[in-house]
């Protein structure tokens, strides 16, 4: 019966996936998958393959060929998503584009406590307090609407996106929660000071006194001009591209001590933060090389760019820097380079909250 409570609570949440989900259960296919099941295998577990199931046909049906679909750097483009898994010693990082809620709705099935420790990059580490307090509440009293009022999160940057869909499952799955994110004062002084806004003793523990490939540096610079629509030089955000490292060196550092206390880790954050090549896994990989790091990018798909292949970043050396991607439907929003270009003077260096739609790391 408890699987059938999650499928009807997500069922509810879409009215068109709660049609192909009605129509799975009672199918026989349906009915053959539970008499596969291991005798291991738990109902939400099985509930959680179904769900990614219809949750990619549901996509598959959308006008790109790729919605719906994965690539992996081991298989390339395959049909279908990857089911949920966790393994010990393991910190697993799921991407994202901020704005689009689909993305935090797949993110959210299969989550239990399995999953160990979830890292966030939109709690800040200057609300663990807040978060340790509210967690240790009873499980009655630990609603939705009392996390976001224990983490001031109308206040956050961050409530103009949807995530109530993934705050909910992790509460409904008692997750440990970490905050990822350096507090606000220290990013904007980090975008503005560089690496004189962080002690010399802390950055050799974060593993920021490690500079980073020359060609990653540069490839990084060029993210961010681009992430400010080209308005203006890249000269002018080193001290925003040493912030991004810091936050990425944070968000490792979060993750690695969360490892230690519960033995596996996911961490949600934006693509950018995912990549393995200059983020988060990059100094996962410097302070801890034993510590496995797989990534997933969630990409959306665009019209006339129907190869997967086209999709995958790619460090300067040509590797992939994601072990999977899973393509969505893009999100409906504005030219966010509309403001930049109807500004008179260029704007300056964004110091606004992160998660900004621009950016989207």
């Amino acid at each position: 019966m408890a699987g059938r409570r999650v499928e009807l609570q997500f069922a509810r949440r879409r009215p068109y996936v709660a049609r192909m989900i009605w129509k799975t259960l009672t199918s026989h296919r349906w009915q053959a998958a539970r008499e596969r099941a291991s005798a291991g295998s738990s109902s939400r577990a099985v509930v959680a393959a179904v769900l990614l199931a219809t949750a990619s046909a549901a996509m598959a049906g959308t006008s790109h060929p790729l919605s719906g679909t994965r690539w992996t750097a081991t298989e390339g483009a395959q049909p279908g998503l990857p089911r949920p898994a966790a393994a010990t010693q393991t910190i697993r990082l799921l991407g994202e584009v901020h704005d689009n809620v689909e993305h935090h709705k797949l993110r959210a099935v299969g989550l239990d406590r399995a999953t160990g420790a979830v890292v966030f990059e939109q709690l800040r580490t200057d609300q663990q307090q807040a978060i340790d307090a509210f967690m240790a509440q009873p499980k009655e009293s630990r609603t939705l609407d009392a996390f976001f009022k224990a983490v001031g999160w109308e206040k956050s940057g961050w409530s103009k996106y949807d995530y109530k869909p993934l705050f909910q499952a992790v509460l409904d799955a008692g997750l440990p929660i970490y905050a990822g994110d350096p507090p606000r004062d220290l990013i904007r002084k980090a975008a503005k000071e560089g690496a004189a806004a962080i002690p010399a003793d802390e950055q050799k523990r974060l593993g920021l006194d490690v500079p980073l490939d020359p060609s990653l540096h540069e490839a990084s610079l060029t993210e961010i001009e681009a992430s400010h629509c080209g308005m203006m030089p890249k000269a002018a955000f080193g001290g925003m591209a040493f912030a991004q490292r810091f936050r990425d060196a944070t968000l490792a550092d979060v993750a690695l001590k969360a490892l230690e206390q519960h033995g596996a880790v996911t961490v949600f954050a934006g693509n950018g933060h995912v990549r393995g090549d200059r983020g988060v896994p990059w100094y996962i990989r410097h302070r801890a090389p034993k510590v496995g790091s797989p990534t997933t990018l969630l990409v959306e798909v665009e019209d006339s760019k129907n190869e997967a292949d086209a999709y995958v970043p790619r460090g300067p050396d040509g590797k992939p820097a994601t072990d999977t991607i899973i393509f969505t439907p893009r999100a409906e929003r504005e030219d966010p380079c509309k403001a930049f270009r109807n500004a008179a003077p260029a704007p300056a260096p964004s110091t606004a909250p992160p998660g900004s739609p621009v950016t989207k790391n």
